[in-house]
């Protein structure tokens, strides 16, 4: 895989990371890092010198792809959101729904004994309860005065479930109320909170890694079926209304979701 495709990818996955409702993790599985990312970050942990230098480079090359993403997409994600809400929302409900049916196929996933439909049941009840979460019981502006502590923490709690498919770290801040001071922080280049922000991801990430690596290699069908079930859990939380009047251009954007899904996955 070409250096410069693994900065697009991870331009990608910066982008993603920034959506209230759209997994980073679930945009990895679709461009087919996601196991080398987690290989990557749990090699780095146990300093394994054979693996070291690879995925450190390989880490360093998706880490700069995310950042620009996340730089130089925050306005961009912040204006489409607060003018085509709507529009957005079924480009990114194309998106899920069809990565779905590819994750299972080029995964080899297998929801067919009870306990792989149970842990994917658990995963669905997880993520809708998410859903329900944030549109009953928090607000986005929830945390008014908040503490360097207070968003350090609820930042390392975003960025550990970041990296799993299905849950998306957005949606984790806006629920912990810190995503708007997330957000204002990247756009007016706070230094201070964005020192704090860059500590606790790396925390949230690194420890959530060898986890994750732990049971994708030993419970892979079991741990999979849990995403299938989370993602499909989470997503009426992309879902912002509909307009009659813009029935034309909602499928339109719910068509380019579902083509761009399959267009990135011939580059996996």
């Amino acid at each position: 895989m070409s250096n410069l495709i693994l900065v697009f990818k991870g331009v990608a996955l910066g982008v993603a990371n920034i959506i209230p409702g759209l997994s980073g993790g679930t945009v990895a599985v679709i461009l087919g890092v996601y196991q080398s990312l987690i290989d990557a970050l749990a090699s780095l942990l146990t300093f394994q010198k054979k693996q070291f230098m690879h995925s450190f480079i390989f880490l360093l090359l998706v880490g700069f792809g995310g950042l620009v993403g996340v730089f130089a997409f925050s306005f961009i994600i912040d204006w489409a959101l607060g003018h085509y809400l709507e529009l957005v929302s079924f480009f990114f409900i194309g998106v899920i729904l069809s990565s779905i049916p590819y994750i299972i196929q080029s995964e080899s996933i297998k929801i067919v004994t009870f306990s792989r439909v149970f842990i994917c049941s658990l995963g669905f009840i997880l993520g809708l309860g998410l859903v329900i979460g944030k549109y009953y019981f928090f607000s986005e502006h929830l945390v008014l005065d908040y503490s360097s502590g207070y968003l350090f923490i609820s930042v390392v709690i975003a960025a550990a479930t970041m990296i799993i498919p299905g849950i998306s770290g957005s949606l984790v801040l806006v629920l912990l109320g810190t995503y708007s001071v997330v957000i204002s922080a990247i756009k007016d280049l706070v230094f201070f909170d964005l020192a704090i922000i860059a500590m606790a991801v790396m925390v949230g990430i690194f420890g959530c890694s060898k986890l994750l690596q732990f049971c994708i290699k030993r419970y892979f069908q079991l741990t999979m079926s849990f995403v299938v079930g989370l993602m499909l859990g989470t997503l009426p939380g992309l879902y912002h209304g509909f307009s009659e009047s813009l029935l034309v251009f909602n499928g339109l954007f719910f068509i380019l979701g579902v083509a761009l899904v399959w267009s990135a996955s011939l580059l996996s």
